[in-house]
């Protein structure tokens, strides 16, 4: 039986969340140098401005995707792409610190409203029994986007200049407007059943008073506290530690290639393992990580690194959102999914901030630098999530036993 086709506008939507990711992950490979060496902010300031832009950027998709029901997808996404491109055609006209805020403002609520319409179009314009499809094609787009962004950086950073790599995002963003402009059409299907966001609103309250949900939301953020620091704490630990001239964005494509080439094999593997367990392996592999990358300082180390993180995710990320789904009541698992970004948001947040605490101290530009105390640092905080996570999963078990009908 022939399955049905794709629409146009599940292509044109992919197509557009490749050049978001492009321009995304171009900019954020680099962002804390740009933010010191180009803008002037000073390490410590750096890690309280990309905490504060990823609780944002964490947070926006919740209301703007309620307003992005309201005001159609298609001007949703020509709104989104006018913001980012403003937002970095500041940061690279004006790099002064003021405008520099203004414009990481502008790209987080432009991702406010590009995530939540792109994940949208897809359920929208999937046919019948092909969205898994569907989001296996879109989470390619996401990855494709981040290879190709970082390549084009790492080729502008080394051939001009530091400045200039945003050059890639501007260029990204104007193709995805011009995509969302000429070629993107609303999806028919699904319109009209926007819920409001007082409702959503009172749900999500309604799920965080359980407490073993909750609890779970907490403690899981310190994977996410981990993964940020291959953005926030890597890119000057290469770039002062290592060498200024270190591929460093090639070095970071090593986590999508691993996710393309095993991610079927890991969750092969461990398919019959209970999810929080799953979990606290990924969590336990991601500190191993970090430690390995403060006991080997150089790009080694740093491959090496990488290779165990990409291994943490696959271990941990799917099984995060299933577990996720199954605190869920009937009908409604979409709004809990919405609370994934909690753990997001706690641990992009309190990672910025000890960052920027700990380059300024461990990783200075100029004087004596002890990476193995950063890394450890990282590592043993990695560490005592993963002992909370235990001491979570038995608990729960426990609960579950007592509760159990006799």
């Amino acid at each position: 039986m022939t399955k049905p086709p794709f629409p146009r506008t599940f292509y044109v939507a992919n197509a557009i969340e490749l050049f978001e990711r492009m321009a995304f992950y171009g900019m954020f490979i680099g962002i804390s140098l740009y933010l010191t060496n180009v803008v002037g902010f000073g390490d410590v300031a750096v890690g309280t401005i990309l905490a504060s832009f990823r609780l944002v950027s964490s947070l926006a998709p919740i209301p703007c995707g309620a307003i992005a029901d309201r005001i159609t997808f298609r001007a949703s996404l020509i709104l989104a792409f006018t913001l980012y491109a403003v937002g970095y055609l500041v940061m690279f006209l004006y790099p002064v610190k003021e405008l520099a805020l203004v414009a990481l403002a502008f790209m987080a609520i432009g991702g406010g409203f590009m995530k939540p319409v792109i994940a949208g179009t897809v359920v929208r314009t999937a046919p019948e029994g092909r969205q898994t499809e569907g989001f296996a094609i879109f989470y390619r787009m996401i990855n494709a986007g981040s290879v190709v962004g970082k390549t084009l950086v790492y080729v502008l950073r080394v051939a001009i200049s530091l400045r200039w790599v945003l050059m890639n995002s501007i260029g990204a963003s104007f193709a995805a407007l011009g995509l969302a402009v000429f070629a993107y059409r609303e999806p028919e299907r699904g319109r009209g059943t926007a819920t409001p966001l007082s409702e959503t609103m009172r749900g999500y309250a309604t799920a965080l008073k359980n407490l073993k949900f909750a609890t779970f939301l907490v403690i899981f953020a310190g994977f996410y506290f981990m993964a940020d620091q291959f953005y926030v704490t890597f890119p000057k630990y290469v770039t002062r530690h290592i060498d200024a001239k270190a591929p460093l964005e090639i070095i970071t494509l090593i986590n999508p290639a691993f996710i393309a080439l095993f991610q079927g094999v890991v969750t092969r593997v461990l398919a019959k393992v209970h999810p929080v367990t799953t979990m606290i392996l990924g969590v336990s592999m991601g500190a191993l990580s970090m430690l390995v990358m403060g006991a080997a300082p150089g790009l080694v180390g740093a491959c090496l690194s990488g290779a165990l993180f990409a291994v943490a995710e696959m271990t941990f990320s799917p099984r995060f959102y299933d577990y996720i789904a199954s605190f869920a009541p009937e009908g409604k698992a979409g709004m809990y999914m919405g609370l994934a970004f909690v753990p997001q948001a706690i641990g992009f947040t309190i990672g910025g901030q000890v960052s920027g605490v700990m380059i300024a101290k461990y990783l200075p530009e100029v004087g004596t630098r002890a990476p193995l105390t950063v890394w450890a640092t990282y590592a043993a905080i990695g560490a005592a999530c993963a002992v909370a996570m235990i001491g979570y999963r038995l608990a729960t078990a426990k609960a579950t036993v007592t509760s159990a009908p006799r």
